[in-house]
């Protein structure tokens, strides 16, 4: 039998060495960035592709197996670059807060993406994360999305952590189900009762 799916009232916090933050719909404030940033900005730049088409391309390279230039260049973009697109990114409000707040206890912050290696690099970069977040795991670099299980024991081998110890913040139902199924303790954000950042700071407060 499965087990049951923890509500946020049964996070066992004492027993918490990471918490795991998804990126897109968490660290940043778009949480469907290829229909929301990267087709529009594809269109921009001159693409005729297909949605379907642009995105099995992207879940390529978002997967390591084309570099983000061939991205470009296989979506038949004139003029598109890295650094361009990533402008188009936000933070989600409150996040360095609540990241500072975290960091301050001793508990490790790390982030498990789905995205091109090349574009969670500048992102993390461009908006200072890596001063809380201090271990990144990109689909890109690590060769699986989630929900795949392989996600999940990817960052419990390098960490050297048991799932039963991690905490996944992450937008997506899939995910947080897969997480949980994989032994993780997971809090879906961005639907009630964890709309936004300061509600969820008030559900990890006890740290």
């Amino acid at each position: 039998m499965a087990p049951a799916h923890p509500t946020p009232a049964a996070l066992q916090r004492d027993a918490i060495d990471v918490v795991v933050f998804d990126a897109m719909g968490v660290l940043y404030s778009c949480a469907d960035d290829v229909t929301g940033l990267l087709v529009p900005y594809l269109r921009s730049h001159g693409c005729v592709l297909s949605g379907t088409e642009i995105a099995q391309l992207y879940e390529q390279c978002s997967l390591g197996r084309m570099s983000s230039a061939d991205f470009w260049a296989a979506a038949g973009t004139s003029g598109a670059s890295d650094e361009e697109y990533c402008l188009n990114h936000r933070l989600t409000d409150g996040v360095v807060a609540l990241l500072a707040e975290l960091d301050a206890t001793g508990v490790r912050l790390v982030c498990l993406s789905n995205d091109v290696s090349e574009w969670s690099k500048l992102l993390r970069e461009r908006f200072g994360l890596g001063e809380y977040i201090t271990s990144w795991f990109v689909s890109g670099d690590i060769g699986v999305r989630k929900p795949d299980p392989a996600a999940f024991t990817t960052v419990c081998r390098r960490l050297d952590v048991i799932p039963e110890r991690m905490l996944l913040i992450d937008d997506r139902e899939e995910n947080v189900t897969a997480a949980r199924t994989a032994g993780l303790q997971a809090l879906r954000f961005g639907t009630p009762p964890l709309s936004t950042m300061e509600q969820l700071r008030k559900e990890l407060r006890p740290w």
